[in-house]
């Protein structure tokens, strides 16, 4: 009776110890740990729906994303969106550490936070430099590999927010600091940790420094500020409108049974989405197709989602799929397309050697052509790009409706 009595209390002493603990309500700092730099984010906890295991809010400038944890033993578990990812955190009160775990690339990233503490310390008293609402910069600079990019800014003081956007698509909602002649700006958006890192020097009026974009991994860019900065028209990259080619839909599939059936969209409006749920801007851009599908009811359009896994097996694959749909509420049909590759997503379309980006959208017309590619995704960041995007996506499908 003595054993079990004990037994119980150091259940209950253990249950109340966590219990006492636990996160606090608020506002916290947490940090990705790169070998070559700490990538600072901010995230809320929360308590307001009564569950000892508290929803976190990730905040990135504008963007705001919540999360629902779970708590197993002294731990927070929490699944980062659709993507096959854990966040795993030791439980305490004013002070975390854990793990980001990328379940698909087998690569695991340590993980610290600590409560009440800003994203970056802003010196509000001192006079910020300009940074500019555009940049024409060239990241990789002087290296193979190069590639244009257009930074996009909106500066209040010393706090500074935007994105960067280059023709494999935009990295999202960066939060940052301007101080002195220097720029740090971060973004965690669940898979992706970036640090940008610049100085300005005023004799060229260049900014010049870093892009983190993994654990030892970074690319030199230059910008200079400029108002006019585009890229090219992700729609005019690959025009089709003039060129009748039908694509090869029985290779869209790697299944035998997922094989597509050009019969089931004949009279329809096709819209093939080439994507990976590995990939950030494919779930933005999902997220943006399950919306319009769901406000526009019309049996005249469908979509096709077809997926290229990074950590490919044909049961991996299909239970990505399973889970992608379940966590996005994704009303269209999915398929496997295979692993991860440019030019394997190309082959059901001969008018392509190899996709540019993932996503990449295809519109096919009633009568199985290919008209229109779209070859990276301008996403919510983007602001003014986002919008265009959905303008003129929705002018492509009235124009191959009407037809």
């Amino acid at each position: 009776m003595k054993r079990t009595l004990l037994l119980f209390l150091t259940i209950l002493l253990t249950h109340l110890s966590v219990y006492s603990q636990s996160p606090r309500s608020g506002t916290w700092k947490g940090s990705i740990l790169y070998s070559n730099a700490e990538v600072p984010f901010t995230f809320e906890v929360d308590y307001s729906e009564g569950s000892e295991a508290p929803v976190l809010m990730f905040i990135n400038g504008k963007d705001r994303a919540s999360l629902q944890t779970t708590v197993r033993n002294d731990s927070l578990i929490i699944p980062m969106f659709a993507f096959d990812i854990t966040l795993k955190m030791a439980i305490g009160e004013e002070h975390m550490s854990g793990s980001l775990i990328k379940h698909y690339s087998n690569r695991t990233y340590s993980f610290k936070a600590e409560y009440g503490k800003p994203r970056f310390v802003l010196n509000e008293e001192e006079k910020p430099i300009q940074v500019g609402n555009r940049w024409n910069m060239k990241v990789n600079v002087g290296k193979r590999g190069e590639y244009p990019a257009v930074g996009l800014f909106e500066q209040n003081g010393n706090r500074v927010t935007g994105t960067i956007l280059t023709e494999v698509s935009d990295y999202r909602f960066f939060e940052g600091k301007v101080e002195g002649n220097t720029l740090q700006m971060s973004v965690f958006d669940g898979v992706h940790a970036f640090l940008l890192k610049g100085t300005f020097d005023e004799r060229d009026n260049t900014w010049s420094g870093d892009l983190i974009l993994d654990d030892g991994y970074s690319r030199p860019f230059t910008a200079n500020r400029d108002d006019k900065a585009e890229l090219r028209d992700p729609f005019e990259v690959i025009d089709l409108s003039n060129r009748k080619v039908k694509p090869d839909l029985d290779k869209l599939a790697v299944l035998d049974d997922q094989i597509v059936d050009p019969e089931q969209y004949k009279g329809k409006v096709l819209i093939i989405q080439l994507m990976g749920t590995w990939c950030s801007n494919s779930q933005d851009q999902t997220r943006y197709l399950t919306q319009w599908i769901e406000e526009h009811p019309d049996n005249q359009v469908e979509i096709l989602a077809v997926n290229y896994e990074a950590n490919y097996s044909e049961e991996y694959g299909l239970n990505r799929i399973e889970t992608y749909k379940q966590r996005l509420n994704i009303p269209y049909n999915m398929i496997l397309g295979g692993p991860l590759s440019k030019n394997r997503a190309a082959e059901p379309f001969s008018f392509m050697d190899e996709i540019m980006a993932f996503p990449t959208l295809v519109f096919v017309d009633k009568q199985g052509y290919a008209r229109y590619v779209h070859s990276y995704f301008t996403g919510p960041a983007t602001g003014e790009y986002y919008e265009e995007f959905d303008r003129r996506f929705n002018a492509i499908v009235n124009e191959l409706s009407v037809e």
